[in-house]
């Protein structure tokens, strides 16, 4: 009996198994405030809309804090230490990468969400030029 096939089978088996695992494990789940509070996950995805009038912003440290109301319209606050988009002050929805210190939501990354990036014509969304 050749052992190629039996091989490359047990070879395919233990390929998926590790990138199901590898998978799982750096998986981040989108969650709500309240769902964040409960967990102790450092790798969330907390997604809302920035409230305008809360945005702090210190260039010299990196820092940036503001205040985030999720889908269920509870409020947050970001506390975010690295790259801070430049079109944060023009978005409306962001999404906070990293978990809860302290009761407030501290985030290594920051994602912004521009819906004005598309627009609606006749036959669907087409792209607009610019940013955004």
């Amino acid at each position: 009996m050749k052992k190629g096939p039996i091989v490359t089978a047990v070879f395919t088996v233990f390929a998926m198994v590790a990138v199901l695992v590898a998978f799982a494990t750096q998986a981040s789940p989108y969650v709500t405030i309240a769902q964040a509070m409960k967990l102790k996950d450092t790798q969330l995805h907390l997604a809302g809309d920035v409230v305008k009038d809360t945005i702090r912003n210190d260039a010299r440290k990196h820092t940036l804090v503001f205040q985030l109301k999720d889908e269920n319209g509870q409020i947050i606050t970001v506390r975010h230490t690295g790259e801070v988009p430049a079109e944060l002050d023009q978005v409306q929805k962001v999404v906070a990468i990293g978990g809860i210190q302290n009761g407030d939501f501290v985030s290594s990354k920051l994602l912004v969400k521009c819906p004005s990036k598309y627009e609606a014509d006749k036959k669907g969304l087409v792209a607009k030029s610019g940013s955004g």
